[in-house]
């Protein structure tokens, strides 16, 4: 989070800026991004709209940005894929026009320890899955 600390202070105020941690919904199942409701009355469109996200290379991608979820769904999940993002992340978008997110992409540095944690809990989703699986068939007996 300090590297995203130094890009947004590196940028100044110019524009309007927010910082993303990945979380799962964000990068696998569902591939939804989801800003602040109060950036989007602020500073996006009050419709909804093709929203372009340009990665630090001058890749453009086109997103398509709700209101009522305030978050990006069709194309987001082509940006994520593309750029690799995993869990933890951290995304700096900078709202360089209207419609058009300039975004930073600071990835987490994976210790032993922060592996060992999400190996952890995969395992623990993994067997809450199989338990679950397990009492729906016996209830259909």
């Amino acid at each position: 989070m300090e590297e995203a600390k130094k890009i947004l202070a590196d940028l100044g105020s110019e524009f309007p800026s927010l910082t993303r941690t990945m979380t799962r919904s964000n990068v696998s199942k569902g591939f939804w991004m989801f800003f602040p409701r109060s950036f989007c009355k602020l500073h996006l469109p009050a419709n909804d709209a093709t929203i372009v996200l340009e990665d630090e290379a001058g890749k453009e991608y086109e997103t398509n940005f709700l209101v009522d979820r305030s978050g990006l769904s069709a194309g987001w999940r082509r940006f994520s894929l593309d750029h690799e993002l995993k869990e933890d992340d951290v995304l700096v978008f900078v709202l360089v026009k209207p419609c058009k997110f300039k975004v930073y992409i600071v990835r987490v540095v994976y210790t032993p320890e922060r592996y060992a944690a999400g190996s952890l809990l995969d395992l623990k989703d993994s067997i809450t899955k199989s338990s679950s699986r397990g009492r729906r068939a016996r209830r259909t007996q």
